[in-house]
């Protein structure tokens, strides 16, 4: 009956009666049982399921009491997200049934003002009117105050215990405590009952350590991100049950590929590896490349409690030398990871791959693999480039440089294709014995990282057109286009610096052509100093990696088809695509119709909980690099100006620590030109451009706020900015006009 009602809404165009609603609903079952008549009880059941619907807000009852559909209304069901300002905004998903019977994903945001938000704080599931008054989106009314837990400093009054939450977007809540507390201590809380609007009782459920003891920081941050260290008491019993080493029973249905030449290549701290190579050359001159990846889902059932919390987490998490799992270390270190000398499960991806690195034959299969021996990226690098062999890897060597002589072609025919590459470096956190920052070192791509990306790419694409050829969803890994409005943002500011992309250029003309993006990428990475703020600039112009099954390719990597399939121990989009390719190869084509319903959540959630590490990660690394700066008050450093604003001067140490240095830290008056990306000096001093080199000393830093504060020494030497001076000469005159008139802040 619920289906007809439906059926009825969704034809409307305009709200309709209770009464209509019936008739029509009647007439609808009629074209299939003429003699067919509403009784009372079918009638009550409409009433219910409108009152459901409505509830689920996938009805909308009018004032006047007519029924419509909500996706026919300005109402929109969503999740708020609160800025400092007070501002926010609500993002929605809705879903239909294309015309191929697929469920598709919309996801959609609406800005609201501050005013407008109707006391939803961040988090809120909030209905919004996306028209709302003056056609702005305003928020009706608060469906869900999703506070399930809290994080936040003890405080005391009188003998009252409160929370005072870390998270500045949650500070308007008043949160008293059900029994007693320690002042200061930091504490996760769980909301157990609301008394007023922003009126809880909470109730502790964690308390952390000194926020100086090792770890207990990094814990404390990846609280604020939603990032739980703790699996359920059920994955704990779970894991009791999990074996510690292949076991007979294991074997039935694998190919047992024990007899081949296999290893893994990772970093020398790496525990969790979850990927191998292996390679012979076949007679007709062909490479025969095998990618084996753990079994995960072997020892992970579907929906059994450790499923359920791998699928929470969404992915291990690298945070600052600390690693979170996504799957306990008895799994994830252990019989999950190929390690050396030991049997492991595995599927297997089998790939014959020409020498012009085209792939002719491929094959998926369940397995048994014993890895040789557990290589290194430096050792591995150190064989590749100066051939300084360990005389562990002596034997291996010749199949070595097969594997990499192969990635060189995949990598250039890869860029041909139109794959962009950002050089970029990553900054990786040193710690000494206790845990402490002891300094920072530069992670780069070299032979080695190179070959395994190459064979981790070259799997994931086949994996993903075995899927689809079989005519199974997919949970793919897409990427869209450049956002062009913001390329040409950028393209402006490149002018703006004196580094200009080919006079005339626009944002459309990029996104349409990669040939040209790929020159943009190069031009970045060729501004010495500035390569690294080009670089940034130019990611932040590119859309965000996701995952689904909607298929839109891969923009970056230039590949049509591709997914993760190659790290199931720390990704749970992976460890999903193992479950789809073993449905496929045990021919279960009842599974199709199951994936079509579960991808879309999977892929939604799963992009989401990537954000959150990655935020969590960045927030990390800030407060590690404050927190060695605090160590080094008064030393003095060369860095790059990275950006200018009404606030002071951003800037890039050569050792990749970023922090700033405020106006009232610079001698006399200045005023911002944003004409010029420059601050202006009112009284004579030195004026700061994007790209100016400059000494600096450390003034202040704080590990909490994760904020470094410098002071200019002197400037080193000074990026010219074209027709700069005229700008800034207009800049002196209205700034000294506005002065006189009192208009202007002199700091």
């Amino acid at each position: 009956m619920e289906d007809y009602v439906y059926l009825v809404l969704k034809k409307e165009k305009k709200p309709i009666s209770f009464d209509k609603l019936c008739l029509k609903v009647q007439n609808l079952i009629r074209k299939e049982d003429e003699s067919y008549i509403l009784t009372d009880k079918n009638i009550d059941d409409i009433k219910k399921f409108l009152i459901n619907g409505i509830k689920n807000y996938k009805y909308y009852e009018t004032p006047s009491g007519n029924y419509v559909l909500m996706s026919k209304t300005s109402f929109r069901k969503g999740k708020f997200y609160a800025d400092k300002d007070g501002n926010g905004k609500v993002k929605t998903i809705s879903s239909y049934i294309d015309k191929n019977g697929d469920k598709q994903v919309v996801e959609e945001q609406y800005i609201v003002a501050n005013g407008s938000t109707n006391g939803a704080i961040d988090g809120d599931i909030v209905l919004v009117d996306t028209g709302g008054k003056n056609g702005e989106p305003k928020v009706d009314k608060i469906i869900n105050r999703h506070l399930e837990s809290v994080v936040g400093e003890v405080y005391r009054i009188g003998s009252s215990y409160f929370l005072k939450p870390l998270d500045k977007k949650k500070q308007d809540l008043q949160i008293a405590l059900s029994g007693e507390a320690i002042e200061g201590q930091r504490v996760s809380v769980n909301l157990i009952e609301q008394t007023a609007d922003n009126f809880y009782i909470g109730e502790v459920t964690r308390v952390f350590n000194h926020k100086d003891d090792p770890d207990e920081d990094i814990l404390w941050e990846a609280f604020k991100y939603g990032i739980d260290d703790e699996f359920s008491k059920d994955s704990w019993n779970q894991v009791k049950n999990i074996p510690t080493k292949v076991r007979d029973s294991d074997r039935i249905g694998r190919e047992d590929l024990t007899n081949l030449e296999i290893f893994t290549i990772d970093g020398a701290d790496t525990k969790d590896m979850d990927d191998a190579l292996s390679c012979e050359i076949l007679p007709n001159g062909n490479y025969l490349v095998g990618v084996h990846i753990a079994d995960v889902s072997h020892y992970v059932p579907e929906d059994s409690p450790l499923d359920l919390d791998a699928r929470r987490k969404g992915t291990s998490n690298y945070l600052g030398g600390k690693v979170i799992p996504m799957l306990p270390h008895e799994l994830s270190n252990g019989i999950c990871s190929l390690n050396p000398y030991v049997e492991r499960c595995a599927l297997s991806c089998i790939m014959e791959v020409t020498p012009e690195g085209k792939v002719v034959k491929s094959r998926i299969t369940p397995s048994i693999i014993n890895s040789s021996l557990k290589m290194t990226y430096d050792k591995v690098n150190d064989i590749l480039k100066y051939n300084i062999i360990d005389p562990q890897y002596e034997e291996h060597v010749d199949t070595l440089r097969n594997l990499n002589k192969l990635a060189l072609v995949l990598r250039k025919k890869r860029i041909k294709n139109g794959a962009i590459e950002f050089n970029r470096p990553e900054l990786k956190v040193v710690l000494d014995e206790n845990g402490k920052v002891s300094g920072f070192s530069k992670r780069e791509q070299d032979l080695g990282e190179n070959l395994i990306e190459e064979f981790m790419l070259l799997a994931n694409e086949t994996v993903d057109k075995f899927a689809v050829d079989n005519g199974f969803p997919c949970l793919h890994r897409i990427h869209d286009k450049p956002n062009a409005e913001k390329l040409n943002d950028y393209l402006f500011f490149l002018s703006a610096i004196n580094y200009p992309f080919k006079v005339g250029m626009m944002g459309e003309n990029i996104t349409e052509d990669k040939k040209l993006m790929q020159e943009l990428v190069e031009h970045a990475n060729k501004a010495d100093k500035l390569s690294m703020l080009l670089t940034v600039e130019l990611i932040k112009c590119n859309s965000r990696a996701k995952y689904s099954p909607h298929n839109i390719g891969h923009y970056g990597l230039a590949k049509e088809n591709y997914c993760h399939f190659t790290s199931p121990i720390r990704r749970y989009p992976d460890l999903t695509v193992h479950r789809i390719v073993k449905d496929i190869l045990n021919g279960d084509k009842k599974k199709i119709n199951k994936w079509k319903e579960k991808l879309p959540d999977i892929g939604a959630w799963s992009s989401k909980m990537e954000k959150n590490a990655d935020d969590a990660e960045n927030a990390v690394l800030r407060m590690r690099c404050a927190e060695y700066m605090s160590n080094h008050i008064g030393d003095e450093y060369e860095c790059t100006i990275t950006g200018i604003s009404d606030r002071g001067i951003s800037v890039e140490l050569d050792n990749m620590i970023e922090g700033f240095v405020r106006i009232k830290d610079l001698k006399g008056s200045y005023v911002y030109s944003p004409e010029s990306y420059s601050l202006v000096s009112l009284d004579g001093f030195e004026n700061y451009f994007v790209g100016d080199r400059l000494k600096v000393n450390v003034l202040a830093a704080s590990k909490e706020e994760k904020k470094i504060n410098f002071g200019v020494v002197e400037k080193i030497k000074e990026n010219k900015i074209a027709n700069s001076t005229e700008i800034n000469r207009d800049v002196k005159i209205k700034s000294k006009i506005a002065k006189t008139r009192g208009t202007y802040f002199k700091k």
